[in-house]
């Protein structure tokens, strides 16, 4: 009876500890769907236009494989299509993806911590907690709410599922022809995974390396990987263009000093990027403790490389934070010229997060090692204390960091709420929303839109009126609260509106903020998309909510376009997910008298 209370006890331990270890996940996975907007953007609209020649029937492969900035998302491409003809291209199955292949890798960190440091399922769970932190953190968060970023975690999958494969026990053909095949993937998907076939190799050969002479008997092995590699680099540069927006590697030459720096603080992004004071300078400090750690350890692998259970434990480990230092000296070399600061870019940290948990597990097998060999005059206990605090100090900036990457994540989803209104009024709206809608890209994606439209590709579709009365939500399923402010002249025949609305239901800004003027038959029809999350800290005061805060919005208002004589001009919430219309209180009349403009009254 004892035993089995004990087997319970244990078990139930155990439950809770896998719990707790996923939690990371959890937090994440309820982040992404709280706050991704199902839009395309930016690069997604050029990835777009392979729909559109499947749908015709005149997609190749020359399509799939075709340079895309510095890379060739031949994989991804696939996935892309896939998901678009499966959800009518709802971005956030892309986001669903992309949360998968972070679970895989989480899954291969936790397996190899158990091939390498072992000792019990709860140790092995808190480091995995610990290295979940870092996997799933929001300091990610533009690779979490972008979808093509698919192509930023398809390496790391490669590569950490590459890792595990050469731990195995499949016969070295196997480990290699696998590998390679994963290689392939990784090096089709973005230009990152080339690095794969330089990361994997040294594993493949020591992991498993007890004698020297072993590495003669797999020559032949070796040598059929490095043909491949070259061969997947001169089909990967076969008609290569270097994009025309990206300066050139060899400008870091004229700046070595502030390359270091970007160095530093690229490995260091992802502890220092949260910090309210000094980012960049706490980035590169942390880059700096990291980059010592790393190659200490390393160092002493180096020096006891002949011991074959260390050189096992380690090799993996070593290789993964090499996947960090490689592309932060890559990226540091292709964009310091686009200065220091952009070494915090949140999409960076899903490359150096790896070296921080590589250094987690590099501490804990070196410091073991250490102390069996009595390199080290402290005991056990001592050691696991001070494992204990270096992890729990991490883990403590880490959670700080989610304060920033919730902030970041909310101002992403109102930006792209009031872009993805941009969006379905692109045919309608005077100004273009050149503020949000790139003008050298505007009739590309224009052209683009409507056809995914047309197909079903879009949902909700473009807008195809722009007399808001056809689209205003009679049944009222929504409420607003807010206010249409002031309108005033401001000269050249401009009028800058103003005021604040939030949807009652949600306690949010409203998605997209539309003004409106009458046409000649009375009725309002669109006439621009305002600037939106406008701080109010007076409503805050006045209310006595937060939720206020960002409730704010204003336009200029060009009124070329206006008609002659008096003019009721409106504000309207425009509810991006089902494209109803609801109006904020507030109208004003404007008389336009050839050139001459004047705001008569409000209400």
């Amino acid at each position: 009876m004892q035993k089995n209370n004990y087997e319970l006890s244990s078990r139930l331990i155990l439950g809770i500890s896998l719990f707790i270890a996923i939690i990371p996940a959890i937090v994440l996975g309820i982040l992404i769907l709280k706050y991704s907007v199902n839009v395309p953007i930016q690069d997604q609209w050029q990835i777009s236009a392979i729909f559109e020649k499947f749908h015709q029937g005149t997609l190749s492969f020359n399509d799939l494989i075709a340079q895309h900035n510095e890379s060739r998302k031949f994989f991804p491409r696939l996935i892309f299509l896939t998901l678009a003809f499966l959800s009518k291209w709802n971005i956030r199955y892309e986001m669903l993806v992309t949360f998968l292949l972070a679970c895989i890798v989480s899954v291969n960190i936790y397996i190899l911590n158990r091939l390498t440091i072992g000792g019990s399922q709860i140790k092995g769970l808190t480091i995995a907690l610990v290295s979940n932190i870092f996997i799933f953190s929001a300091v990610q968060y533009e690779n979490w709410l972008w979808g093509i970023q698919i192509v930023v975690f398809t390496p790391i999958v490669c590569i950490t599922s590459c890792i595990l494969i050469a731990y195995s026990r499949l016969n070295n053909l196997g480990k290699i022809l696998s590998c390679m095949v994963l290689s392939i993937i990784s090096t089709f998907s973005y230009a990152n995974g080339l690095l794969a076939w330089v990361i994997v190799l040294p594993v493949l050969v020591l992991v498993q390396l007890k004698s020297w002479s072993d590495i003669r008997k797999n020559i032949t092995l070796y040598l059929l990987w490095i043909i491949v590699f070259l061969a997947n680099i001169t089909f990967y540069f076969h008609n290569y263009q270097k994009p025309l927006s990206h300066p050139s590697p060899l400008e870091s030459l004229q700046y070595p000093y502030q390359t270091f720096q970007y160095f530093l603080a690229f490995l260091g992004s992802s502890l220092g990027v949260g910090s309210s004071i000094k980012p960049l300078n706490n980035s590169i400090i942390f880059g700096a403790v990291i980059i010592i750690l790393f190659i200490g350890f390393c160092s002493y692998v180096i020096r006891h490389i002949k011991d074959y259970e260390l050189r096992h434990q380690t090799i993996g480990w070593i290789m993964l934070g090499s996947y960090a230092v490689i592309s932060a000296l890559v990226t540091s070399a292709g964009r310091v010229t686009l200065g220091i600061e952009q070494a915090l870019s949140s999409r960076y940290t899903t490359f150096s997060t790896y070296i921080i948990i590589s250094i987690i597990h590099l501490m804990i097998i070196v410091g073991e090692d250490a102390i069996k060999k009595e390199y080290f005059l402290i005991n056990r206990s001592l050691f696991s204390k001070i494992i204990c605090w270096f992890l729990g100090i991490i883990t403590v900036i880490q959670v700080h960091n989610l304060t920033y990457s919730v902030d970041k994540m909310k101002s992403w989803k109102q930006n792209f709420l009031k872009y993805k209104g941009c969006l379905l009024l692109i045919d309608f709206t005077h100004d273009n929303c050149q503020n949000l809608i790139d003008p050298y890209y505007f009739e590309y994606i224009k052209e683009r839109a409507n056809y995914l439209t047309e197909i079903g590709f879009l949902e909700p579709g473009l807008i195809a009126t722009n007399r808001i009365p056809d689209l205003v939500d009679t049944n009222k399923t929504r409420q607003i609260e807010g206010i249409f402010e002031k309108l005033e002249f401001i000269g050249g025949n401009n009028l800058l509106a103003t005021g604040w609305a939030i949807f009652t239901d949600t306690n949010l800004p409203v998605d997209t903020i539309v003004l409106s003027y009458d046409n000649w038959q009375g009725e309002p029809i669109v006439s621009a998309v305002a600037d939106i999350t406008m701080p109010r800290l007076n409503l805050v005061k006045e209310l006595k909510s937060q939720k206020y805060f960002k409730s704010g919005w204003q336009k200029v208002l060009s009124t070329h376009k206006f008609p002659q004589g008096n003019i009721n001009v409106k504000a309207w919430a425009l509810d991006t997910k089902t494209t109803k219309f609801y109006q904020i209180p507030g109208t004003y009349v404007v008389n336009k008298n050839g050139e001459n403009l004047t705001v008569l009254s409000g209400n």
